[in-house]
């Protein structure tokens, strides 16, 4: 049998599986993110028009999460289908080894890790924090809405307060407008009797026109002011200064990281560095415990293999944990975890490859 013909087919067969599991983790995880993005836009906190953007990138933050579970599970699902249907048997009768069966699968895992590499130190953090960006800088551009229906709303640090009668569904138009800002030589009153507002989508700066009222300028306590009606009258009101802060260090950049001589910094380090390391170890602790033997039930093994999965990962936060609190050296880190499943995964490839008993012969 060709190898070229057997590795294509065992990639499609593993690639296919792959694809199809990690759509629906990705769909059960976004799902439940995005009611919370929803419940957010329907409160007012966020705009629509970001629901697809942080959804998508979202998406990119948990693929990292999502790429060593759902290969875990192609591999096996992959693996357990050609087992049942003794293809595997086939194959091996055609002269094909246990090396040349599971070559295809170590390629799969390292192209996956590579990709998993790039989310885990470049993409996720940076789309995690673009995501956080966005979603907080709407908030504010909602919160600095000068305009509440029914109620006083002060705003540029109390040197302005307005007050609307009734607004329309989309905020744009006004009906009974009251408005007192504070000036550099002296403060301004005024009345209208409706008007209307647009917000510019980039920098956040509020267009105000209001119609038929009237201005009255001039000093608190002083008798002289100044009245002005007026058909129209029009202003800018801008929000203040964004300045994006945030403290989440899953978010930060992996050059910022390496410069941090904090154990916190270090965790945080040291988990992105295990993500594509246990993609490859996965790739080999799955090969192996995906045999199953004749007349065996095809699932049983995924039991074994999401066991595996949850004993990895559990492992892996316990080890983040405790460089995060000093209780490990800075140069065991993660890599007491990754022994222990590379040594697993090592002494089930050998079994399957009978390597013990040709030692004992």
């Amino acid at each position: 049998m060709s190898n070229r013909i057997l590795d294509r087919y065992l990639l499609r067969e593993a690639g296919g599986a792959w694809l199809a599991v990690t759509f629906v983790l990705l769909a059960i995880m976004l799902a439940t993110r995005f009611a919370r993005f929803l419940a957010q836009a329907a409160a007012g906190e966020l705009p629509r028009e970001l629901l697809l953007q942080v959804a998508v990138l979202s998406s990119l933050q948990y693929l990292v999460i999502l790429i060593p579970v759902s290969l875990m599970l192609a591999i096996m699902l992959s693996l357990g289908r050609l087992y049942r249907d003794n293809e595997v048997a086939a194959m091996m009768g055609c002269g094909v080894g246990l090396g040349a069966l599971y070559r295809p699968f170590v390629l799969l895992g390292v192209g996956l890790a590579l990709l998993t590499a790039a989310l885990s130190f470049q993409v996720g953090p940076w789309a995690g924090r673009t995501a956080d960006y966005l979603v907080k800088n709407a908030a504010r551009l909602i919160q600095f809405n000068p305009f509440e229906e029914g109620r006083f709303k002060s705003v540029m640090k109390g040197r302005a307060v307005f007050y609307t009668e009734r607004m329309s569904a989309d905020g744009s138009r006004l009906q009974t407008v009251v408005a007192q800002v504070e000036e550099k030589d002296g403060v301004s009153f005024v009345t209208a009797r409706s008007g209307n507002q647009s917000t510019d989508p980039v920098t956040g700066e509020r267009s105000v026109s209001l119609v038929e009222g009237y201005r009255y300028r001039g000093v608190p306590g002083a008798a002289a002011y100044d009245v002005m009606r007026f058909d129209r009258l029009s202003t800018r009101v801008a929000p203040p200064e964004f300045i994006y802060i945030s403290a989440k260090r899953k978010l930060m950049p992996t050059a910022q990281l390496l410069r941090s001589e904090d154990a916190r910094d270090k965790a945080e380090l040291a988990w992105r560095y295990a993500a594509p390391l246990s993609v490859l170890i996965i790739t080999l602790l799955a090969v192996p415990l995906s045999h199953i033997a004749p007349r065996k039930g095809r699932y049983g093994k995924l039991v074994v293999g999401i066991a595996a999965y949850l004993l990895y990962s559990q492992l892996l936060g316990i080890g983040q944990a405790w460089i995060a609190k000093g209780k490990v050296p800075e140069a065991l880190g993660l890599w007491w975890v990754h022994g222990l499943m590379l040594a697993w995964a090592l002494v089930l490839v050998a079994r399957r490859l009978n390597l013990f008993q040709r030692v004992r012969a």
